[in-house]
């Protein structure tokens, strides 16, 4: 048929230049020829013959279009569903997973002077000139200090981290019910100044410096984009958290050699030794044990259950017993005991 039809197109093309009364009623009788061959008429060859090209399809649409393509995308397409279902369970309703928490109403409220006639948090205006930079390099002191202050910041690294992970759960809880969701821009805002802290705050226990490492382990893993200056400061403030806590540990060994001999017999015998792990005066000291005791990680984990923060949800079982150095069943037991 494709053959005919390009005939058809050469006879047709001659049917139109020619000015011969002959040689056009010779063309327009072979045009009708070629079209009852090809089991059309003159009119229906013509639009077909006139009908655009088809557009050449790309690789990608080639990729997209595959029966194992769109199968995996329906396959991902039923597991989100799966999950958005069993995400709004647990929340109670839908609207529930998109309500504002605590300190999101906090940061709302700390923003909206920042906005400018007529605009609105749905339209997703910007905010003092920043909203669609995306960055924290461009943020204007007037965002960063109301979102400062909206809620208190977080003092050490590990509420830092758990801040941010909070926050992390949140925006993938609420994309995975509704894909089209992105984080509001004073939520932005306020994870730039988190990110910053993790960055910053000293490691003040090993708590913090866990946190430190599953930090750094975050954004090593591609989660966010850091800037060569971000990790220059991240690893410089992790190089002064190890020497800190080695000249702390120089000291308290060297305090055992001069004349501490119960602590040196304690060490003979298996017991912990109380050093220190760096944390300023007037603060509670927190012991890095050469061998705890279970009471001595009974303490541990009661410490992590008790370490709730305003709008923060607490720590899983799994992420208490990494950071404590426990098993996940130890701090199941000690959880259920509580209650």
């Amino acid at each position: 048929m494709t053959a005919g039809l390009e005939t058809f197109a050469k006879v047709r093309a001659l049917h139109d230049r020619t000015d011969s009364p002959g040689e056009k009623a010779s063309a327009a009788g072979r045009m009708e020829a070629l079209a009852e061959a090809a089991g059309m008429t003159v009119a229906e060859a013509v639009s077909k013959l006139d009908a655009p090209a088809p557009k050449p399809s790309s690789f990608f649409e080639d990729l997209f279009n595959t029966p194992e393509f769109r199968a995996d995308r329906a396959e991902r397409e039923a597991k989100r569903q799966t999950k958005a279902a069993a995400l709004v369970e647990e929340y109670g309703s839908e609207d529930a997973v998109f309500a504002d928490t605590p300190m999101e109403a906090a940061l709302r409220s700390a923003c909206e002077p920042l906005l400018g006639p007529g605009e609105t948090w749905q339209a997703r205006h910007e905010i003092d000139g920043w909203g669609s930079h995306h960055g924290r390099s461009t943020m204007p002191a007037s965002v960063r200090e109301a979102v400062s202050e909206a809620w208190p910041l977080p003092s050490t690294i590990a509420e830092a981290w758990a801040e941010y992970e909070a926050s992390e759960k949140l925006i993938g809880d609420r994309y995975t019910v509704d894909t089209y969701c992105d984080p509001w821009v004073f939520v932005n805002a306020r994870r730039y100044v988190v990110e910053e802290l993790c960055n910053t705050l000293p490691a003040r226990s090993l708590n913090d410096l866990r946190a430190r490492i599953s930090w750094m382990e975050f954004w090593a893993n591609g989660e966010i984009e850091q800037t060569p200056d971000e990790h220059r400061t991240n690893l410089a403030t992790l190089r002064a958290d190890i020497e800190r806590m080695g000249a702390r540990l120089k000291e308290e060994a060297a305090s055992v050699q001069n004349g501490q001999g119960a602590d040196r017999d304690q060490s003979k015998s298996g017991s912990t030794s109380p050093v220190q792990n760096g944390r300023p005066e007037g603060m509670a000291e927190i012991t890095i044990p050469l061998r705890r005791t279970n009471a001595e990680k009974r303490r541990d984990v009661l410490a992590l259950l008790n370490a709730g923060i305003p709008g923060i949800s607490a720590l899983t079982d799994r992420e208490i017993a990494r950071r404590a150095g426990v098993s996940p069943q130890t701090v199941g037991n000690i959880r259920r005991s509580l209650a």
